[in-house]
């Protein structure tokens, strides 16, 4: 992953301009052009170099359509997007590849892009309501989902593994000694087709803190996801444990977002982390690696995902992909600075 200074010489901002952007100041006066380079910055220096011209060219030559879910402004609320976004254009371009970001027309229900010729495939990046789907099948048959999985029957997908993600956060924060822990997170999220779902993280971690019987606890804490919206939520839970004496030891985050609300909302009220509270998060983006102290996290391993992304996408591309494929990549636990031995 890219450093502040890196990514300062890549942006020409300062290292502290970068820091402030990257964990959500919102003190910081600077335009939103400023805010969404930066930001797309990490993302595209977060992408393995391993990957670039590995086979540059000499792979099948498609134009590819990226259509993704949220709006610039969504995105530097959550940048996680934005990253899987600049992987797929990059390991598009290492595969010979040519894309073209592609806008949804709400008024005419269709997508449109500045291909000269008809698509060869899209990839679609998150969750899409029923009549976006039907627009992206009017522009190819040849569709694959990443963050989603819609009509399985119909549509290749790839989706990370959330279950394996949480179980490992959960056995890791177990052997540092962690017996309390509380989720942080919305109760309900939105499922393959933008409908109201109970959301997975969540709902994983319930069901696997039940199986740990007496030698752990899990608290659920129902919050948005938006770091201001948590800090307000963290500091009432807070002063109501601290009446209550029954304090936890480990917050378990939804995503690096939230872990920036909880972090707030803990040096507001003078806690340390790690030394008074841990905090282990979901996605692990660079985000993660700048925040201070670092971030311990489930990493997704959006470059694995992409990866077979693109080449579901060949493989449709050359008459191979006769049945749909849904592929689920695991996570990886990143241990860091957040979390202690208690």
């Amino acid at each position: 992953m890219a450093t502040l200074r890196e990514l300062s010489e890549i942006t020409g901002y300062s290292i502290a301009t970068i820091s402030r952007v990257l964990n959500g100041d919102e003190t910081l006066k600077v335009t939103e052009n400023t805010r969404s380079m930066i930001l797309e910055a990490a993302g595209k220096a977060d992408y393995p170099s391993k990957h670039v011209n590995k086979k540059n060219g000499s792979g099948v030559h498609l134009k590819l359509g990226i259509v993704e879910m949220v709006t610039t402004q969504e995105s530097e609320k959550d940048p996680y997007y934005l990253y899987v976004k600049n992987n797929v254009e990059q390991c598009c371009f290492a595969n010979g590849m040519e894309t073209f970001v592609m806008q949804y027309d709400e008024n005419e229900g269709i997508y449109r892009s500045a291909a000269s010729r008809e698509l060869d495939g899209i990839l679609a990046i998150g969750q899409f309501r029923e009549e976006q789907i039907v627009a992206i099948e009017k522009c190819t048959s040849r569709i694959v989902f990443l963050e989603s999985a819609p009509f399985p029957e119909k549509y290749c997908s790839v989706m990370p593994d959330y279950e394996v993600g949480i179980r490992q956060g959960v056995d890791y924060l177990i052997a540092q000694g962690h017996r309390k822990i509380v989720f942080v997170g919305p109760e309900f999220s939105t499922d393959s087709t933008c409908q109201q779902a109970p959301e997975l993280r969540r709902k994983f971690f319930a069901d696997y803190m039940k199986r740990q019987g007496k030698e752990a606890e899990g608290i659920l804490l129902d919050t948005e996801w938006q770091g201001d919206d948590v800090a307000e939520q963290i500091m009432q839970y807070v002063k109501d444990f601290q009446e209550s004496g029954e304090r936890p030891t480990a917050f378990f985050t939804y995503n690096e977002t939230t872990a920036l609300g909880v972090f707030r909302a803990l040096q507001i009220m003078g806690y340390q982390v790690p030394d008074d509270f841990s905090i282990l998060s979901y996605n692990d983006t660079a985000l993660a690696t700048m925040m201070q102290p670092k971030l311990s996290g489930i990493h997704i391993n959006i470059e694995e995902m992409v990866k077979h992304a693109v080449w579901l996408m060949e493989r449709m591309a050359t008459g191979e992909g006769e049945i749909p494929l849904r592929i689920s990549v695991p996570a990886t636990l990143v241990v860091r600075e957040s979390v202690r031995s208690v």
